[in-house]
């Protein structure tokens, strides 16, 4: 999938829309929910922060993108604005872009979907780091067994029989996000997941990490060791990248060990639950034991990453959040 250009207005509808319209207002800081053009099934959320061009023009300012993604021209956007209000409150220095665009950070909601909480739980840190976070939103389905579980295992077919592909609609919504609001470097990216959200972080981190900077994996319940085991419980016949392109395991350990791709992996100390299987038994193994396993696997096949048991959690969020946020602020830009 061709990588979208970050500088370029031409090809935007938001551009068009005179300072302070309507459709500017939408786009800008906590954004309203968008359908993906190619699908509207699928949907996502904005975080944009005050110094991005659309959020100015939403306020009223006639700044045009040309030039927002070099540093020290046109608007001044390259260089830090001073501090101004964050969306809590507090003091934001409200940075600007870096030398290809604003960076992105992509949120992936676990099993509830609260696309547009996640979001907003993020946004703090991304109007203090100047980037722009993107929320996607997979509706859940009412296919038994795995209808729930559709986004996480990248590849889903259906009740109609439709194969869908989750890593490439996430794609999809990158490359509306560069191409309509601008100035985003989606070049690479960062991305943060917890648990089925994790799911879906650490097998895109398999098949695309030329894409990814930084990425943090938060307890997933069900995780795809590098083994040689049918997907998903292992990499055997995973699915192909629409280029044809299969799972190199020597690739992640170079990324990652290089430097290129920063990698964290999180979960609980007291994760201990063990999900309900279709035929209403329990799994043998906890989330706790399935995130050990994937470390074990990474560590076997020479991943590098962060590794984190979080004392007295359970499967929350919260505070697995408060450990990734720390770790993203260091690696998102």
């Amino acid at each position: 999938m061709a990588h979208a250009t970050p500088c370029k207005a031409s090809d935007s509808t938001l551009y068009a829309a005179p300072p302070g319209h309507l459709t500017l207002l939408m786009a800008a800081r906590r954004t309203a929910s968008f359908h993906l053009p190619q699908d509207p099934r699928f949907s996502f959320y904005l975080y944009v922060p005050r110094s991005h061009p659309v959020t100015r023009r939403a306020r009223g300012e006639d700044v045009s993108l040309d030039g927002c993604c070099e540093a020290g021209k046109s608007n001044g956007l390259g260089t830090p604005l001073a501090p101004t209000v964050s969306p809590t409150g507090g003091k934001a220095p409200g940075r600007g872009p870096g030398p290809k665009g604003f960076p992105l950070l992509v949120l992936i909601h676990d099993s509830s979907r609260d696309a547009e909480k996640l979001r907003d739980w993020w946004a703090d840190l991304a109007e203090e780091e100047g980037c722009v976070v993107l929320s996607p939103h997979f509706p859940c389905d009412l296919k038994f067994p795995d209808g729930p579980d559709n986004y996480k295992r990248l590849e889903w077919v259906n009740a109609a029989g439709e194969t869908l592909r989750f890593d490439d609609i996430l794609l999809q919504m990158i490359d509306t996000v560069s191409r309509e609001w601008g100035c985003v470097d989606t070049t690479t990216f960062a991305m943060a997941g917890f648990s089925g959200g994790a799911q879906l972080a650490h097998r895109f981190f398999y098949l695309h990490p030329e894409r990814l900077h930084a990425l943090s994996v938060g307890a997933p319940g069900r995780a795809t060791p590098l083994l040689p085991l049918q997907w998903p419980e292992g990499i055997v016949n995973a699915p192909l990248t629409t280029s044809g392109r299969a799972i190199d395991v020597t690739e992640l350990a170079r990324q990652t060990q290089s430097g290129d791709l920063k990698l964290q992996l999180l979960i609980g100390a007291e994760d201990t639950w063990h999900p309900v299987q279709p035929d209403g038994t329990r799994t043998a193994h906890s989330r706790f034991d399935v995130t050990m396993g994937l470390a074990k696997s990474w560590d076997e096949a020479g991943i590098k990453y962060d590794f984190e048991i979080v004392p007295d959690c359970k499967h929350e969020g919260e505070k697995i959040r408060a450990v990734a946020m720390p770790w993203m602020r260091k690696h998102v830009r």
